[in-house]
């Protein structure tokens, strides 16, 4: 070979490394950023394309993946492996500072999507983990120490607060890596990934409380706080609920329970013929209550029976295990002292029925308790139809039955408006004879009463 043809071959060998260096470096570059962050299969560059006066494209700056960039990954969906990974490359003070600031921010937008407090705490706790419950826990105290304006001092935000178990007094920074405690990093890391998933699903509910200053929300479902709570009326009405909840006597619970329907439909006679020369003007109201597993669909068929029994609507969130509740304010605080007071009783009824079973037989079966309610809720509504029943012979039809029409239109009309279409559904948990029958006896074990009532 002659000399000439080796210093060719030599040039090109240098050629071809200093190619293979520069595409390694590429690679490397592409897998990791100036940061050192790992790429996670996403693009990284910001910007479009820019060329160089000689027209080859100019790679751009790999963009930062910081700790909100990750937090909204994990709350859109994405899988949690790799953002553990990334967020392990993140100083754990900052990603730990990072994630208060995103959690605060993040409670105030659920709050403008209509969560309250309690309804927020119960859906981490059936749907979440008990490390996701106090760090939720933890996100809403912050919230409420950075609160500013009317709704941080709101009797209605102040409820909700306490009873989540807040307290008023403010709550320093660092309390997520107070929470972190001693467990290892990526433990940390995934189970602050797995409540942003879990936030994520969180859908919008009526708005039912004025959100915080400065978050973006639809229009509430109601104008104000639900009117009556200290009608002297339904303070009987708890009176004789309590009786109810705490005689061990079937017949006395039964027949105080019929005397606090009477109470409040006796009551929504009297306020329709009051104001049965006017026209209705004031707008339905909303209020949720909580279906707590097992049996959720059978108590929201106990609370619908209820609720139709008492002038209102209900539609039921299977997926969240609430029910909404339409109505006017006094019918709506009846249903929740009713509702109440029942499913006490039908719990009580349940546990003295698997009391006297033997092991194993089918009273203490999932199919026989579901069946009990379901009977349990046929016989209340049979019961409670007669109590108003009694209530209505007593009064004069044609002066209040026509308000009462147009209210029940107002009612339809607005779970229409803010619902849509609804479906029924088949309450699950099978069928057993013997269960439902049982169910129709603790609810059939006295007449109800229709005069006074003495303890």
């Amino acid at each position: 070979m002659s000399r000439a043809s080796q210093h060719k071959r030599a040039a090109r060998a240098k050629d071809r490394a200093r190619q293979r260096a520069h595409d390694k470096q590429r690679a490397q570059t592409s897998g990791a950023g100036s940061n050192g962050f790992a790429h996670d299969g996403r693009e990284m560059f910001t910007g479009g394309p820019a060329n160089s006066p000689f027209g080859t494209p100019r790679q751009q700056a790999p963009r930062r993946l910081s700790t909100r960039h990750l937090l909204d990954d994990a709350r859109s969906g994405a899988p949690q492996d790799p953002l553990v990974r990334v967020a392990a490359t993140i100083a754990p003070a900052s990603f730990l500072a990072d994630t208060e600031v995103v959690l605060i921010t993040w409670t105030a937008e659920l709050y403008g999507n209509g969560w309250q407090p309690t309804e927020l705490v119960r859906f981490v706790r059936l749907q979440g983990s008990r490390a996701g419950v106090g760090l939720i826990e933890l996100a809403m105290w912050a919230e409420r120490t950075a609160r500013e304006g009317p709704t941080a001092t709101d009797p209605r935000w102040v409820e909700q607060w306490q009873a989540v178990g807040l307290p008023a007094r403010p709550i320093a920074p660092g309390w997520v890596h107070e929470w972190a405690g001693g467990s290892t990093r990526d433990v940390v890391f995934s189970e602050i990934f797995e409540l942003a998933a879990l936030l994520g699903t969180a859908p919008r509910l009526e708005l039912l409380l004025p959100p915080p200053p400065g978050v973006r929300h639809a229009p509430p479902a109601v104008s104000g706080p639900s009117s009556g709570s200290t009608d002297p009326m339904l303070a009987r009405v708890r009176a004789l609920l309590a009786k109810a909840e705490s005689t061990e006597h079937e017949s006395e619970a039964m027949a105080f329970t019929a005397k606090a329907q009477g109470l409040i439909t006796k009551h929504a006679i009297d306020l329709a013929a009051l104001h049965s020369e006017q026209p209705v003007t004031e707008s339905p109201q909303l209020v949720r209550l909580t279906l707590d597993p097992p049996y959720a669909d059978a108590k929201a068929l106990l609370l619908q029976t209820l609720a139709e029994q008492t002038r209102c609507r209900t539609v039921f969130h299977a997926t969240l295990a609430l029910s909404s509740v339409i109505g006017y304010p006094i019918d709506l605080k009846g249903v929740e002292l009713l509702f109440t007071s029942l499913l006490v009783q039908a719990q009580h009824g349940l546990a003295e029925a698997s009391a006297i079973a033997p092991p194993g037989s089918r009273a203490r079966s999932q199919s026989f308790r579901a069946a009990f309610l379901r009977g349990f809720t046929e016989r209340i509504g049979e019961r409670l139809a007669e109590a108003n029943r009694l209530a209505y012979a007593n009064a004069d039809a044609g002066t209040f039955l026509p308000v009462l029409r147009s209210k029940g239109a107002l009612i339809d009309g607005f779970v229409t408006e803010h619902f849509g279409d609804t479906v029924a559904r088949t309450v699950r948990g099978g069928f057993d004879g013997h269960g439902y029958a049982r169910g129709q006896l603790a609810g059939d074990r006295a007449a109800l009463t229709a005069g006074p009532l003495t303890t």
